[in-house]
């Protein structure tokens, strides 16, 4: 077994882990957790089908509005036939294992086409990471809709990677039009000059947002952008410091807690400039395969980690991160990338580890002590957010050690620029 394979293996495997523990807590402790999204998915259907405004419905066990496109519902109306929404998420949940399975095959079919190989183990783990990783968990239970999203977005790539942009413009137009900030990837399109899949990305999506206003009105539209797309910049969040049991993976966390007096428009500015020069020197002359790699891996965690992204939407990077643990050649840039990868697997914020440490069988005093030195860390950043970063870091450092940037003269040992 080659070390690249022990290092995908090791991602795979530890991520899988954490995510069937996360599961289990879900089972035994908040057993209402599941399918609590799929709720909401379920009476915007029957809300849609009775001609009822389905931005206005809560499901009566949750305070939780749908706030996806008006043409989105459609997707969900067959949900409405039952009564229940049990029918529905068992429904969902097998999209989930499906589109977990086509993504595993094509990532694996990818990595392959490149020259390595991906045996029987790392393919079962894949699938496994893939379907219920610590970020992906969450969705699963949930009823969530972004395995599928995930999937479009690993197909999207592959294609783009394959020159079939048609089919990739439209792929990657689908997350960026149910969720709006996948949007981002438009940026590595932009750079690689690919004109038709962004033809085809903005077709898509002028062609699913007309077909809500024909199917349901510009009263609803106009709903939709105003009381569900503009709210979700959750501004209000950040105000005085994000607090600590808030799970969101962005560089404005930090940005919150260090400067939270200041307007939280300020926060999505300063993140944007803290990621810019990162994109801008991975997007400089890409001339391998490789160095296509990072670019796209620096796109896709940009899009986490500019917006004020849960959690879960890790999940967004897989195809990148995949593809990566595979590509990237050994070195110091390596070695950094895959110790985010695992790093980010640690998919907690301070309120799940609160949570978990009151589960545990442990005095009250060693509780505190554990909840008190984790907190100013949690406060600043989530580990995802940490393993992220590391895992850009990577990305640079291989660029350097390619020979494609260069670094000032003090820097040189620490990146390895010789």
């Amino acid at each position: 077994m080659t070390d690249r394979s022990r290092d995908a293996l090791a991602v795979f495997a530890t991520g899988a882990l954490l995510g069937v523990a996360i599961l289990v807590n879900y089972a035994v402790n908040r057993p209402g957790t599941f399918g609590l999204n799929y709720r909401v998915y379920h009476v915007a259907a029957e809300a849609a089908l009775a001609g009822r405004d389905f931005y206005a419905v809560t499901p009566a066990d949750s305070g939780y509005h749908y706030v996806y496109p008006p043409a989105a519902v459609v997707a969900f109306l067959p949900s409405a036939l039952a009564e229940s929404w049990v029918p529905g998420f068992l429904a969902m949940t097998a999209v989930s294992v499906a589109a977990s399975a086509v993504a595993a095959r094509l990532l694996a079919g990818y990595v392959e086409s490149l020259g390595y190989d991906v045996g029987r183990l790392e393919r079962a783990l894949l699938f496994a990471f893939l379907l219920a990783s610590a970020a992906s968990a969450p969705s699963l239970g949930y009823g969530q809709v972004n395995h599928a999203l995930a999937l479009a977005l690993v197909a999207g790539f592959v294609w783009l990677a394959r020159d079939r942009e048609g089919r990739a413009g439209v792929a990657l137009a689908v997350p960026a039009f149910v969720k709006v900030f996948p949007a981002v990837v438009g940026l590595w399109l932009l750079r690689r000059r690919a004109w038709r899949a962004i033809a085809a990305a903005v077709g898509t999506a002028a062609s699913l947002f007309g077909l809500g206003l024909l199917v349901f009105g510009v009263d609803t539209t106009r709903t939709y952008v105003t009381a569900a797309l503009l709210p979700q910049r959750e501004t209000a969040d950040f105000v005085g410091g994000l607090a600590p049991g808030k799970s969101f993976v962005t560089l404005r966390r930090p940005l919150s807690v260090v400067f939270p007096n200041v307007d939280p428009v300020w926060y999505a500015v300063g993140a944007a400039a803290l990621l810019a020069p990162v994109l801008a020197a991975l997007y400089y002359r890409p001339r391998t395969v490789t160095d296509r790699h990072v670019a796209v891996h620096g796109t896709l965690v940009a899009m986490v980690l500019a917006f004020p992204s849960l959690l879960l939407y890790y999940a967004y990077t897989a195809f990148s991160l995949v593809v990566l643990l595979y590509d990237l050649p050994a070195g110091r840039g390596r070695q950094l990338f895959v110790a985010g990868a695992l790093l980010a697997n640690v998919s907690l914020s301070y309120g799940t580890l609160r949570e978990t440490v009151r589960a545990l069988p442990l005095d009250p005093a060693t509780a505190q002590a554990i909840l008190d030195a984790a907190l100013p860390v949690l406060r600043l950043g989530t580990p995802v957010l940490w393993g992220s970063l590391l895992t850009l870091a990577g990305c640079l450092v291989y660029r350097v050690e390619s020979g494609a940037l260069s670094v000032p003269a003090p820097l040189r040992a620490v990146v390895g620029d010789d």
